[in-house]
Formats: C-alpha cells, structure tokens, sequence
C-alpha cells in the first residue's frame, strides 16, 4: 500500500484502496491506495514490501507484474565513504549509502485506469507447452 494525503489524493481523484502506479526515471509500481490525514501534502509512504507474484497487476508503463517497493528508488554512493575500512563500510541489507533515508525519491502518483492482471499471457504460455 502507498498513503498519500488527503489533499493530493483529492488533487488526483484517487480514493482509498484504488489502484495507482508510482513511477519515476529509475521504475514504476503498483499498490493499493491509503488517503490519510495523517500524510503531509506532496508525501507519500510506502512501508512494506509487497509480494508480486499474486494479486498485483502488471504495470502500464512497464507492462510486468507491478515492480517491488524500490522499483523507483536508488543509492547514491559517496566517494568518500569507500575509503580505509571504517564502520560506514559495514554490510547493512540494501544499505550503502550516506545517510538513511537513502531511499527517498521524487514519484508520480496516478489511478490506475486499465487493470491487467497479465492472466493471458500466463494461460497463452500454458496452451504453448
């Protein structure tokens, strides 16, 4: 799920639970919608990871099975940080970076207005064998 506020959901027709895709330059998603009060206007969360193989639709823009929760994220590697074998340098899962909200971005936020569950392609591929 992605919570949006009021206010932008407003702005984007979206209502609780509607389908939307989120996307940027480095990828695209699909989730469920949560219209809160508690968002701040022009912020949007995403606080889990959602499985894609069940239940998501593909993406419109991508046309794959709805892209994970950092389909529209990356890490920004500080030179400086790669030097000498300090803490910084310590393994962390999906943590190398500068600070820790490294996974931050600018996304568009839009309803979805085809919903493809990418179920022809599934039964065309089983047909086929």
């Amino acid at each position: 799920m992605v919570w949006v506020s009021e206010v932008d959901a407003k702005k984007a027709g979206l209502v609780d639970n509607d389908w939307i895709e989120v996307f940027n330059a480095n990828g695209a998603l699909t989730a469920r919608v949560v219209v809160s009060q508690r968002i701040r206007e022009g912020t949007t969360f995403m606080y889990h990871a959602q499985e894609k193989i069940v239940n998501t639709p593909g993406s419109q823009i991508t046309g794959l099975r709805g892209g994970i929760h950092n389909s529209c994220t990356r890490t920004v590697l500080k030179p400086t940080h790669m030097i000498g074998g300090y803490a910084q340098l310590a393994y962390g899962f999906n943590y190398y970076g500068t600070v820790g909200s490294n996974r931050d971005e600018f996304v568009v936020v839009r309803k979805m207005t085809k919903i493809d569950w990418l179920e022809e392609t599934l039964v065309q591929k089983d047909f086929a064998q």
